[in-house]
């Protein structure tokens, strides 16, 4: 096959946006989640707390392991 030739003057292209609303996931949630978990708050409270669904909830676990570390850590008291 043929490579194809650069056009002249041709712009690199951009990168695309993720496709989507932004997360509402801040860093100092985990901080927040431990303290709740240790007073005894299950993954239901924690979505109302944060006003979220327990899906969104149960996403922020897979797409940020620190939060999901502070939720095992403020459960295993």
């Amino acid at each position: 096959m043929a490579q194809k030739k650069p056009v002249v003057g041709a712009e690199a292209p951009t990168p695309k946006a993720r496709p989507g609303r932004p997360s509402r996931y801040r860093a100092e949630y985990a901080q927040q989640a431990v303290k709740l978990c240790r007073l005894g708050a299950t993954d239901k409270d924690l979505a109302t707390f944060f006003a979220v669904s327990e899906q969104t909830l149960n996403a922020w676990k897979k797409a940020h392991p620190a939060f999901l570390e502070s939720l095992k850590e403020g459960k295993a008291i």
